[in-house]
């Protein structure tokens, strides 16, 4: 019996582990609960990106647009008191009429005016 047990102990040691799947950040669940100090949608994406590991573009290789949108102030729509994914509290954040362009290989994200298909 103690053989066994040894045995099964080494196979279970010796067996590769599988690999854990990739997470996608930004389809994890926020809370939208703003702190009162965040007053443009570019300090609320800060605040929602940092913990992610990410890095807002807002110069060269960005739109030109996206330094005018982070500078919005938060809209209304954005500060619902609810549960969702960051992506969907980005769109909101950004308006449903813009874009949000992300580099996950680089966690890299910026915003463009307008729908870009």
């Amino acid at each position: 019996m103690k053989i066994k047990s040894l045995c099964f102990i080494a196979l279970c040691l010796a067996a590769p582990a599988s690999p854990i799947p990739d997470v996608d950040t930004l389809q994890v669940s926020a809370r939208t609960i703003y702190p009162l100090e965040l007053k443009t949608v570019g300090q609320a994406v800060q605040w929602l990106m940092e913990p992610l590991g990410y890095h807002i573009l807002t110069e060269y290789s960005a739109p030109s647009s996206a330094r005018t949108l982070l500078e919005s102030p938060i809209p209304t729509a954005a500060k619902m008191h609810r549960t969702m994914p960051v992506t969907h509290a980005l769109q909101l954040l950004i308006g449903e009429g813009n874009t949000i362009i992300v580099d996950k290989g680089h966690k890299l994200i910026t915003f463009s005016k307008g729908v870009i298909l």
